[in-house]
């Protein structure tokens, strides 16, 4: 059945028969528009979070939606919306949906060796969206709801940690409907490799970056099918296609740029994040740094800070921090080490005052503004974070409605925390909970029109989607 999966998937998201690049006319918008595209995006993302650990950590987004749209501005769609968002997920994977939406597996982050790596594979996703590659693979086949295929491909996508749960997806959204003409061959993805190679060079990385990373891959091959990395079975890796990506990677001649510090220092705080023995971490860390193995001596110190606050070593932990403060450049995350440490040190004036500072250097940040509004709030200080968070932008990330819902509730603004609340459970997969608490608002006392018209009009939408999903 897992194999099953994986095919279907892989099937879904891969190129049409074409070598050449196919025409992007109208005879994709005959299956999806654009803007229906999008629609399946958004669901699909909605589905996802309800069934997985997306990670939320505003250093990990930043950097994997800097380096996604950095690489995506010098694809074949330099206007394409994109979304980049990381799952907890050990196996080496990523995969796109339409919408722009691309999921990277922690794992694949993790086994890349340098950043040219990560982005080969990236660049390789990207291109799956550019070129509709859902849109024309589902061209002829039986019409099918948006709702559903968001849902079939959710359900794919988290196959491997719920299988039961994928196979009733499967049985309920395809049941013999589904007759795709599919090309479930390597050609296609040496097109993805030749697109995406050629976006990485443009974009100023390695371009062997990518046969390097099929190179290691490759071996794993010869194992069993079930310890077989996820990214092979969806992208299967032969001889011929490493030797034509070192080929293709030759031409190339610029001077790439070397790894980025937010590379290895977002690498290393993805590590502490899905580390679940904190204490062994700690002795990898301190031998690597005894003994110089690393790449980047700075993101095992980071590292180091960061597990020694999670274990309350404070003494340590300060000693890390300075030593990040004193050898490297200012950065956004060392103001919010600082920070952190002063709060578990019960410095809470202290601690305040390094967010404030920190946001007069780089205002609106995410990442200070959260852990700035969450130590408000842990202070009572509800007018103050409802200020703070009303500046940044709504992104859809649960943890900043539930933080703006908590700050209007501190405020006694109870009809806003329920709108934020309700925006909540939604980002969160939650929809009929969304909906529930879109009711307790609707039936509060003397609302004023506006907001009970914004209310009304949330909860209309929601019900439809909810219909939809039913449908």
């Amino acid at each position: 059945m897992m194999r099953y999966f994986w095919f279907i998937f892989y099937a879904i998201s891969t190129y049409c028969s074409a070598v050449n690049l196919p025409d992007m006319g109208t005879s994709a918008n005959t299956v999806f528009s654009l803007s229906e595209e999008s629609q399946m995006g958004r669901t699909f993302f909605r589905q996802l979070r309800n069934k997985v650990h997306v990670i939320e950590d505003p250093e990990v987004n930043n950097y994997i939606n800097s380096l996604g749209q950095r690489l995506a501005s010098f694809s074949q769609q330099p206007t394409q919306s994109f979304q980049f968002f990381v799952i907890e997920e050990k196996s080496i994977n990523a995969f796109a949906v339409p919408g722009g939406m691309i999921a990277i597996h922690s794992g694949l982050i993790l086994h890349s060796r340098n950043e040219s790596e990560l982005a080969s594979v990236i660049a390789h996703e990207i291109a799956h969206v550019t070129q509709r590659h859902v849109a024309r693979t589902a061209e002829g086949s039986q019409p099918f709801s948006l709702v559903k295929m968001a849902i079939l491909i959710a359900a794919i996508a988290v196959s491997g940690q719920n299988p039961a749960l994928a196979e009733a997806a499967l049985t309920s959204v395809i049941a013999g409907s589904i007759q795709m003409q599919l090309n479930f061959t390597l050609e296609h993805e040496k097109e993805a490799d030749r697109i995406g190679m050629q976006t990485l060079a443009e974009a100023g990385y390695d371009p062997r970056g990518m046969s390097s990373f099929f190179e290691r891959l490759r071996p794993q091959e010869q194992i069993q099918n079930n310890n077989i990395p996820s990214f092979l079975r969806t992208h299967p890796v032969n001889e011929e296609r490493i030797a034509e990506a070192q080929d293709r990677a030759e031409e190339y001649v610029t001077k790439w740029q070397m790894d980025s510090p937010a590379y290895h220092l977002a690498k290393a705080k993805l590590w502490v994040l899905t580390e679940k023995e904190v204490g062994q971490l700690l002795k990898k860390l301190q031998s690597m740094l005894k003994e110089g193995r690393y790449r980047d001596e700075r993101a095992v110190h980071y590292a180091l800070a960061l597990s020694l606050l999670q274990k309350r070593k404070l003494f340590e932990a300060e000693q890390q921090i300075n030593w990040l403060v004193e050898n490297d450049v200012d950065r956004v995350v060392y103001h919010s080490l600082k920070a952190q440490l002063a709060w578990l040190q019960e410095q809470r004036s202290a601690a305040l005052q390094v967010y404030e500072q920190a946001l007069q250097i780089y205002p609106n940040d995410a990442l200070l503004s959260l852990e700035y509004a969450d130590k408000l709030l842990q202070q009572n200080l509800g007018l103050e974070a409802k200020s703070l968070l009303l500046k940044l932008e709504k992104t859809g990330h649960p943890q900043y409605y539930h933080l703006l819902a908590t700050a209007y509730q501190k405020t006694g603004e109870l009809p806003e925390s329920d709108l934020a609340l309700a925006e909540h459970f939604y980002w969160s997969g939650q929809l009929e909970l969304a909906i529930v608490q879109l009711e307790i608002a609707r039936q509060r006392e003397n609302l004023p029109p506006p907001l009970l018209s914004r209310i009304e009009a949330r909860y209309q939408e929601l019900q439809a989607e909810y219909q939809s999903d039913q449908d």
